[in-house]
């Protein structure tokens, strides 16, 4: 077949749902399918997608096969399978797989006949995965933090110990649960999980989801022994080699199993490559170069962008990058975002953002520079920060000022915040670097040209929604064509620019920017004092009154003694 008839196709593994982008030789979207697991798979409601149990939070790895023979099945009756050439995939990053023995054996043992679902139950040490939303591991991080210290782990892997990062739950069951670790054939990402399903042999864990375990050193691409030890094993004996997720020219790349090709017609020669991380993905799919930033306008905000010369600090994750080894990508979050602009407009205008906008449309004063923010939520960036404060008042109140003057002030802040995050990180735009905007306050216009404005860059929009699954299409081109043929043809289209920057405008917040470091340095201080008073106040009254506190003390127990006979 000629190649102008073939397409290739992208998975995505994600939280909620298994989304498929299939994209026509010019990688154009041809198709998209997705399955919710909540809905389209039946016995999973949405009490048993995502299980809850105290800071354990975890997904059924039967879920993921099961969605993923609904995918195919669904796609099998839209285009002819056989023509499809070249697969990648992507998945949420940090969760774990544990196969159990003769795993892979049993895998490709399948019969045709079935689907994959029914004959791999059994096959796992673990029948629910922990997924990224786990907090149950912050002892673990607490000790790793302790034994290799915080500056250094983020030197060698990219990021400080978080507790959704995936060696803490790999060292939680060496720790709690040994011989079921002892019994496990195989300790996998989501994501090269998602490729051995696909190809019936055990993937390769690639550099760039690899970079969010905590166990990768990014700049040498090789497992770190002292942390791999770190508990009663070397956990890297069950995880396999760190691989490029592209191939080098001398790896020959897998082809789909024998499974799909009779169940599901696949060509022979449809070759599978190695899969990542979804935020890795998310980077190819919006066709993000060397100094272009992406920014997630959602319930919390997220920059991700790439960088040479990047520096790995406790406030942010660098990442490998999935398609350049001469680069790095940079993720920061935030948890103060659109939950901080919705609570505004809700309190201020009603709701009406037509009203909320108003506030933005004037350029900054320079004759009267004012900063602030409003911290809802105790950020990540600086660690806790949390609270209302502004330039004017020696108290830092910003509740006191005209409704307009909040509203501006606290949506100038985050991004002045977020434009002064990624400079200390060693990011500076170059004048034709893009700023790419997605998630659901990306259509608020206005809100889009003060962000222009700030960062001083040109702000796009991109038209795919499913940017990591439309990545995992271009990553499986890339496989085939090369990197630069990939970017050729899939960087051209789709792009629409919605905001140009103001050159007075943003040189006035250039010095916001520094009048806005120095207000919340005040602001920091300003709550130590705070604390330090406090405890003094309370030391002091514990000195004080010795007997009073005595007396509270003797009556708290008898009281508590009496209800006992009682």
């Amino acid at each position: 077949k000629q190649w102008y008839q073939r397409r290739v196709r992208g998975f995505d593994l994600s939280t909620q749902a298994l989304k498929v982008y299939v994209a026509d030789e010019n990688l154009a979207l041809e198709t998209e399918v997705v399955v919710k697991y909540a809905e389209d798979l039946p016995h999973y409601g949405p009490s048993d997608t995502i299980l809850r149990k105290g800071n354990s939070v975890t997904s059924p790895v039967s879920m993921w096969i099961e969605a993923l023979d609904v995918a195919v099945e669904k796609l099998s009756q839209i285009i002819d399978l056989s023509l499809v050439v070249a697969i990648s995939g992507c998945a949420q990053q940090h969760g774990t797989v544990y196969t159990g023995n003769s795993f892979q054996e049993k895998l490709q043992g399948c019969d045709s006949a079935l689907r994959l679902t029914t004959q791999l139950t059994g096959c796992f040490t673990r029948h629910d995965s922990p997924i990224w939303m786990d907090d149950s591991t912050a002892e673990y991080c607490s000790k790793l933090e302790n034994v290799v210290g915080v500056e250094e782990l983020c030197a060698k892997t990219g990021s400080r110990a978080h507790p959704r990062f995936s060696v803490h739950h790999i060292h939680k069951m060496v720790n709690e649960n040994l011989s079921r670790y002892e019994v496990t054939e195989r300790v996998m990402l989501i994501s090269n999980f998602l490729g051995t399903l696909l190809t019936g042999e055990y993937m390769s864990i690639d550099y760039s989801d690899g970079s969010g375990m905590n166990l990768l050193d990014i700049f040498e691409k090789r497992w770190i022994k002292e942390i791999a030890e770190l508990y009663k094993e070397d956990v890297t004996c069950k995880l396999g080699d760190p691989k490029p997720t592209l191939q080098d020219e001398e790896e020959e790349a897998e082809t789909i199993s024998d499974y799909f090709i009779e169940r599901h017609s696949f060509s022979s020669e449809c070759k599978v490559f190695r899969c990542t991380g979804d935020n890795p993905a998310t980077l190819v799919g919006l066709c993000c170069r060397e100094q272009d930033l992406i920014l997630s306008l959602g319930t919390s905000d997220v920059l991700i962008g790439v960088s040479r010369s990047v520096k790995p600090s406790p406030d942010i994750h660098v990442f490998c990058n999935p398609i350049d080894n001469k680069s790095h990508m940079f993720i920061i979050c935030y948890k103060n975002g659109s939950l901080v602009r919705e609570e505004l407009c809700e309190k201020h205008c009603r709701g009406d953002w037509s009203r909320y906008n108003q506030s933005l449309t004037q350029p900054p004063d320079t004759e009267d520079l004012f900063v602030g923010n409003y911290l809802l939520l105790p950020e990540i960036i600086p660690v806790g920060l949390k609270g209302a404060f502004c330039t004017s008042d020696p108290d830092f109140s910003l509740w006191t000022h005209p409704p307009d003057r909040i509203i501006r002030t606290v949506t100038e802040g985050q991004f002045l915040s977020k434009r002064n995050h990624i400079a200390a990180a060693g990011y500076e735009p170059s004048p034709d670097a893009r700023l790419i905007v997605v998630g659901g306050a990306s259509v608020n216009n206005t809100l889009l040209q003060l962000i222009s404005n700030v960062f001083g860059m040109k702000v796009y929009r991109v038209g795919s929604a499913n940017a990591a699954a439309r990545g995992a299409a271009l990553l499986a081109y890339a496989g085939i064509h090369g990197v630069d043929k990939m970017r050729e043809v899939g960087y051209k289209d789709g792009f629409e620019v919605v905001a140009v920057p103001d050159p007075a405008a943003h040189d006035t917040y250039c010095i916001m920017r520094k009048l806005y470091t120095e207000t919340q340095e005040k602001y920091v201080h300003h709550l130590v004092k705070v604390e330090e008073e406090r405890i003094a106040m309370e030391e002091f009254r514990n000195r004080a009154f010795p007997v009073r506190r005595q007396y509270r003390s003797n009556s708290t127990a008898s009281t508590s003694s009496a209800r006992s006979k009682k």
